[in-house]
């Protein structure tokens, strides 16, 4: 119990802290987003900064009912330590990094921001990477064995 409300405090003040020290270091300066600058209703869409946070929570903690348990299988309770560090450290600097980076290349996808900096080669490795992953997607999706016995 001591090492999960550890894990939770690592969660609140990393989060808050480190968050705070990362964007005053990466934010733009007052320059507008590309969803207010070229605002278009499809593509770039202005949210509300507690939309964009959920979505934020959402992407970090999908992995979480997958992988914790496999972390606390092997590690036992310091994974309680371990992954909520990973979160603050790992996960939330990178997806802030990538929004950054989007934001300062006039909100480009990801794709094309690994074929303009990293190169061909790396982005043919993306690519060949993002492609396994969505046939992965769509076996599962289309497997018997995740049917309800009704549907089968």
């Amino acid at each position: 119990m001591i090492t999960f409300l550890l894990g939770l405090i690592i969660l609140l003040v990393g989060g808050s802290f480190y968050g705070r020290f990362v964007d005053r270091i990466m934010r733009p300066a007052g320059a507008p987003t590309p969803a207010t600058r070229m605002k278009n209703g499809l593509d770039f869409v202005p949210m509300r900064k507690w939309k964009n946070s959920l979505i934020e929570l959402l992407n970090i903690a999908g992995t979480g009912p997958v992988l914790g348990p496999i972390q606390g299988i092997l590690f036992g309770p310091i994974a309680f330590i371990a992954i909520p560090i990973g979160c603050v450290l790992g996960g939330a600097f990178h997806d802030y990094m990538c929004g950054m980076i989007a934001i300062r290349n006039d909100g480009a996808q990801m794709p094309g921001l690994v074929r303009r900096f990293l190169g061909k080669y790396v982005y043919s490795v993306y690519h060949v990477f993002i492609w396994k992953w969505e046939v992965y997607l769509w076996q599962v999706r289309e497997s018997r064995w995740l049917m309800a016995p009704a549907e089968r």
